[in-house]
C-alpha cells in the first residue's frame, strides 16, 4: 500500500487523545465497609465490570474512527487490476513512423492506429508521472501531457527509418535514471523484422516494455530499392513481396521507356546518348498499400570527351585504343590528360617506366606534382582484384612493380581501385591515376581483352579528370546539387531505406528474445498499461468505515447505564 499525501499520516497522532483522556477520567472511590450494604456488594461488582467494558470499547472505537479518516486524508493506493490510479512512473512512448508506417490497411495508414495507440498510452499519464515521446528520428522529448499528446496529433509520415534496438535501448536508460519506483516503454510499431538491428538489447533490472502486435497479414508491398547509373544504362532492383510490377523510366519527366520487375531482381534500361552536363531522371512503381518506397529518383554526370595526349613511351597498345576512342568521339586531342610514364600538370595516368633505372626519376616528378604513391620493388604476379571495376576483374597480371604511399599517408582523394594479390595495383591521388604495370602484353593481357579499349576510356574520362561526388540518404525522393562557385561538383539522391520496403513483422518470439519486451495485441495493450504500478484509492472505503463506527460509538456513548 502506497499514500499520495503521506505526511497527513503525522496526524495518527492524534489517536493517543482517547487514551489520554480515558486515562485521566479513572478514579479511584474511596472504600467503605457498611455492613447493612454488603448484600449489595456483589451487584457492584458485576455494574464496576459492565461499566469498564464499556469505556474499553467507546476508547476502541474513537481510536478507530481518529485512525481511520487520517489514513483516509493521505490518500491511501491499494494494488488492483481495474483502478485508473498508479504510483508515480517514467514513462517514454516510442511511436514508430517511419516510411513503412504509411502502407494504407483497410483503407486507413497503419500510423493513424499507432497514433491512437501511443496517444491512449500518454493520456493514461498522470501529473505525477515523468514522460516522453520518441518518433523515428530518435529524439526523445519529454514533456507535460499536453504537449506530447499535440506532437502525437501533429507525427506525420517521416523519411527516416528506425532502428527499434537502438530505440528500445535509449528509452530504457532514460527512464532508469529517474529516481521512481515504476519504469516504462511503450513500442508503438509495426515491428518489421528488418527494424530490429543486429543486437539483443540489455533492459535496465525493473524496466517493462510493452510492444504493440504487429498486423497478423501484412499487405503486399513492391518498392524501388536501388537506382545506379553506369555505361550509358540505368539499373533498377526491385524489392518487397513476389509479384511483377511495372516500371515506368523517365528523364526531364519525358517518359524513355517502361519494364516488367519483380522483387530480387533487377531492369538496366540504355539511356539515350546526352549532352555534357547534368542529368536527373525517375523510376516509378505502379501505385499499391505502400507509396512511399514506389518512386526513387537518380542522377548523373555527363562530361565533355577527354582531351588526351599520350607520351611515345605509352605504348602502341594504349595508342591504338585512343585511336578507335577519337573516332567514336569519346576522346579529343590535346592536354586535359595525359598518358605515359612522366605526370603531366594536369590530370595524368602514369606508368612504370619500361627502364628499371628510369623509375626513381618517375618517383621524384610524382612527389614535385603533390602524388603521395610512389613506385618500390617488384611485386608478384596474379589476377586483378577490382570490385569497383568489373572491366579488370580476374585479368592475369605478370610483371608489376608496387605502390606504396610515400610517408605512410595519402591525401584525401586517394583511393586503391585495384589490387593484385592484396596489394594496390591501380590507385588514384591527387588527380594522377598510377598503374603497377605497364600496358603491354609483356605485363598483363589486359591489353589484348575486350574490355581493354573501355578501361581506356574509363581511366581517361573518368578517374583521371576525377568523378563528380554522388551521395545517396534518407529522405522523400529528390536530388539536391552541390556547389562550388558556379560549377556543380556533386548531387546528393534521397529517398527510402529499401528495407522499409519489407513488411514483413517479426514473430512475437524473436521481439521478446531481441528488445526484452512483451508482444500485446491492441486490447491487452491497453489492459497491461501501468499494470506494475496501478492502484485504486482506498479513501472513500476508509471514509465510510469511520462513519459506520462514528455511529456504533454514538450508540454505545448513549447507553443508559
Amino acid at each position: 500500500m502506497t499514500f499520495l499525501h503521506p505526511l497527513v499520516l503525522l496526524g495518527l497522532a492524534a489517536a493517543a487523545i482517547p487514551v489520554l483522556l480515558h486515562l485521566l477520567e479513572r478514579r479511584q472511590p474511596p472504600e467503605a465497609e457498611f455492613p447493612a450494604l454488603r448484600y449489595l456488594s456483589e451487584a457492584e461488582r458485576q455494574s464496576a465490570r459492565r461499566l469498564k467494558l464499556r469505556h474499553l470499547l467507546l476508547l476502541l472505537l474513537r481510536t478507530a474512527l481518529i485512525v481511520l479518516v487520517v489514513v483516509a486524508a493521505a490518500r491511501p493506493l491499494v494494488p488492483t487490476r481495474g483502478g485508473a490510479a498508479h504510483e508515480p512512473t517514467a514513462l517514454v512512448v516510442i511511436l514508430d513512423n517511419s516510411p513503412s508506417s504509411g502502407v494504407v490497411v483497410d483503407g486507413r495508414p497503419l500510423l493513424e492506429r499507432l497514433r491512437a495507440v501511443a496517444r491512449a498510452s500518454l493520456s493514461a499519464a498522470r501529473s505525477e508521472d515523468q514522460s516522453w515521446l520518441m518518433l523515428a528520428d530518435g529524439v526523445a522529448r519529454r514533456g507535460a501531457r499536453p504537449a506530447l499528446l499535440a506532437a502525437v496529433d501533429s507525427a506525420t509520415l517521416s523519411s527516416r527509418r528506425l532502428d527499434l534496438s537502438a530505440a528500445v535501448q535509449q528509452a530504457a536508460h532514460i527512464v532508469d535514471a529517474e529516481p521512481v519506483a515504476v519504469r516504462e516503454v511503450h513500442l508503438v510499431s509495426d515491428l518489421q523484422r528488418t527494424a530490429l538491428g543486429g543486437r539483443s538489447v540489455a533492459l535496465p533490472h525493473g524496466v517493462r516494455v510493452l510492444a504493440l502486435a504487429p498486423l497478423d497479414v501484412p499487405p503486399a508491398n513492391r518498392g524501388i530499392g536501388a537506382v545506379q547509373v553506369a555505361g550509358g544504362a540505368v539499373t533498377v532492383s526491385v524489392v518487397g513481396t513476389p509479384g511483377a510490377g511495372a516500371l515506368t523510366f523517365r528523364l526531364h519527366g519525358r517518359t524513355i521507356g517502361h519494364a516488367l520487375a519483380a522483387p530480387g531482381s533487377a531492369v538496366t534500361l540504355p539511356l539515350p546518348r546526352l549532352g555534357a552536363g547534368w542529368w536527373v531522371g525517375d523510376a516509378t512503381l505502379d501505385p499499391d498499400e505502400l507509396r512511399a518506397d514506389d518512386r526513387r529518383s537518380f542522377v548523373w554526370h555527363v562530361a565533355p570527351p577527354a582531351r588526351v595526349r599520350a607520351a611515345p613511351d605509352a605504348g602502341p597498345f594504349v595508342g591504338a585504343a585512343l585511336a578507335v576512342l577519337r573516332e567514336s568521339k569519346r576522346v579529343a586531342d590535346g592536354a586535359d590528360v595525359a598518358i605515359g610514364s612522366r605526370p603531366g600538370p594536369m590530370a595524368s595516368v602514369v606508368l612504370p617506366p619500361a627502364d628499371p633505372a628510369l623509375v626513381g626519376e618517375t618517383n621524384r616528378s610524382l612527389a614535385a606534382r603533390g602524388v603521395r604513391w610512389h613506385f618500390v620493388g617488384p611485386g608478384t604476379p596474379g589476377p586483378i582484384a577490382a570490385p569497383r571495376l568489373d572491366l579488370l576483374a580476374g585479368v592475369a597480371v605478370t610483371r608489376r612493380y608496387r605502390l606504396d604511399p610515400r610517408g605512410g599517408g595519402t591525401t584525401l582523394d586517394s583511393a586503391v581501385l585495384a589490387t593484385v594479390n592484396g596489394e594496390p595495383w591501380l590507385v588514384r591521388d591527387s588527380g594522377a591515376v598510377l598503374l603497377g604495370s605497364r600496358l603491354d602484353t609483356a605485363w598483363t593481357v589486359l591489353p589484348v581483352t575486350t574490355g581493354f579499349v573501355p578501361f581506356v576510356d574509363d581511366m581517361v574520362n573518368r578517374l583521371a579528370r576525377g568523378e563528380a561526388a554522388l551521395a545517396t540518404a534518407d529522405g522523400p525522393p529528390r536530388v539536391e546539387f552541390q556547389t562550388k562557385g558556379v560549377d556543380t561538383v556533386g548531387a546528393t539522391v534521397y529517398g527510402p531505406d529499401p528495407r522499409e520496403s519489407d513488411l514483413t513483422p517479426a514473430p512475437a518470439a524473436l521481439v521478446e528474445r531481441a528488445l526484452g519486451a512483451l508482444v500485446l495485441d491492441g486490447p491487452r495493450f491497453a489492459a497491461a498499461r501501468f499494470t506494475g504500478a496501478r492502484r485504486a484509492d482506498a479513501s472513500g472505503v476508509l471514509l465510510l468505515l469511520a462513519l459506520l463506527v462514528a455511529v456504533v460509538e454514538l450508540g454505545v456513548a448513549t447507553l443508559g447505564p
